[in-house]
């Protein structure tokens, strides 16, 4: 049986990868000519992305958070197969792992959900519907201010709605 899930396992992180490169990374007229996340593919070459699995029958949020903090990369995919969680209740779960890793003293991490069931779109095209299952990006509140400033210079968000801009806290300031 151990033997099953670690194959099962490098399946499910496999899958995720070829997500990364082949959703994640390219470069789409959406989003003016950059990357759907413009900043994953230099995590994932320098080996500075963290891939895990979240099974909730063995582990809980807090296991999952400190095996990325001690992995010391510099953000991390998590995927969740094992639940279908619906696109209503995504940002209710997003704001209760922030929660979770507010309180157990990880609060310069946020996360951010892909949810495959969530319709949000840029002009018809939605990233997420092609995701494996439901996963979450773990990245440090430092890197993403800076992501953010940095994006906000280009056309990255011209597109975009404001529920959209909303649900990837673009106003926001991560302290």
């Amino acid at each position: 049986m151990g033997m099953l899930m670690s194959v099962n396992r490098e399946q499910l992180i496999k899958q995720m990868t070829d997500y990364v490169i082949n959703v994640l990374e390219e470069k789409r007229p959406e989003f003016s000519g950059l990357a759907v996340c413009p900043f994953v593919k230099a995590d994932r070459v320098s080996d500075q992305l963290y891939l895990d699995i979240f099974d909730n029958t063995k582990d809980t949020l807090v296991d999952i958070i400190l095996r990325f903090v001690r992995s010391k990369k510099r953000s991390a995919l998590v995927g969740q197969p094992h639940e279908i969680i619906k696109a209503s209740e995504t940002r209710g779960y997003q704001d209760f792992i922030n929660i979770v890793l507010e309180e157990s003293g990880n609060g310069d991490i946020k996360a951010l959900c892909f949810n495959p069931s969530t319709t949000m779109e840029v002009e018809g095209y939605n990233a997420y519907s092609s995701a494996p299952f439901f996963m979450i990006n773990f990245a440090y509140a430092d890197d993403l201010n800076k992501a953010r400033k940095s994006l906000l210079q280009t056309a990255y968000y011209d597109k975009m709605s404001d529920k959209y801009k909303n649900y990837l806290n673009v106003h926001e300031n991560f302290n």
